[in-house]
């Protein structure tokens, strides 16, 4: 059962009535420009230092807590339906992360749809990835990101894997869209319960916005469902069983343990998408930040 913090953050969503923005007549520049707004965005956590920076060629954000615990880096990639968020508008998820993990913390712009259809969004990821890769060779790095930013953390593993670069140390998805291709049964199951993109169409949305027509979504960096996983890095995922993306998660899940990966594995009733990435704001985000951290570290610190 939701936690009485949580049931307060819905029911304000619920009254703002501020689905996630898609289809025929959506002004995408206007919806970023809200999106940005300081009210729609997580606080920065207090002591975190930002430092604007470019990796690959593509634009970061460096997040420094006060008292650094490590020499691993966590490359976060936020998510917005391939559409919206920068390394602006979420850094308060993290900061949160680099205060709480004591870690440093890498964000990215990447480039989005419907303006750069794919592979632009992967591809700055993986620039970003084999960018670090180069700049710290004696630091392990660990991928956070959320929703689509869970589907690219998926992605730029796939491509170290299928490139030979050294793969990430491990792997954090909460709530990732793994298969644009089908459509899965959670997709109309959980139209009704899901707070955040409640689409039942939700494939051929993001198939507009996000791929040119030419592209298979079936391709593995587009729908990661269709990867091999062996020799895959661990993997912690996250996910509510009433959104319209459950089932994404439950297949891969059962895929990566087939390939013999060392899978953690959450599912959380009467939250919603991606909730994880509010934070410190209720008790089940502090949950799943405190676990977070632990995992990151068990994998990281060795």
């Amino acid at each position: 059962m939701a936690s009485f913090t949580l049931k307060i953050i819905m029911n304000i969503m619920k009254k703002r009535n501020e689905n996630f923005a898609i289809g025929p007549g959506t002004d995408y520049a206007a919806e970023r420009i809200r999106l940005a707004s300081p009210k729609n965005q997580l606080p920065p956590a207090k002591g975190v230092t930002f430092t604007s920076d470019t990796l690959g060629g593509v634009p970061v954000e460096l997040s420094t807590p006060k008292k650094v615990a490590g020499d691993a880096i966590i490359f976060y990639i936020h998510g917005g339906g391939y559409i919206y968020g920068d390394a602006t508008t979420s850094r308060g998820y993290a900061s949160v992360l680099a205060d709480e993990i004591g870690l440093r913390v890498v964000s990215i712009s990447y480039r989005l749809g419907p303006e750069h259809k794919f592979p632009a969004g992967p591809d700055d990821c993986f620039s970003v990835y084999t960018a670090l890769v180069e700049k710290y060779p004696k630091s392990k790095i660990a991928l956070v990101g959320e929703s689509g930013g869970g589907t690219f953390v998926l992605v730029v593993s796939l491509m170290a894997k299928d490139k030979k670069i050294r793969l990430p140390a491990c792997i954090c998805a909460w709530s990732p869209c793994t298969n644009l291709a089908e459509n899965l049964p959670s997709r109309k199951k959980n139209v009704k319960t899901d707070l955040v993109v409640p689409f039942e169409n939700l494939n051929d949305l993001l198939r507009e916005v996000y791929l040119d027509g030419k592209t298979d979504p079936r391709n593995p960096y587009v729908s990661p469902l269709f990867g091999d996983y062996q020799g895959f890095p661990p993997l912690k995922i996250t996910a509510d069983s009433g959104e319209v993306l459950f089932d994404d998660s439950e297949l891969l899940v059962k895929k990566a343990k087939t390939a013999g990966v060392e899978v953690e594995y959450q599912v959380f009733s009467g939250t919603f998408h991606s909730f994880p990435t509010i934070g410190r704001s209720c008790p089940e985000s502090k949950q799943i930040l405190k676990e977070t951290a632990a995992y990151i570290h068990k994998h990281c610190d060795a």
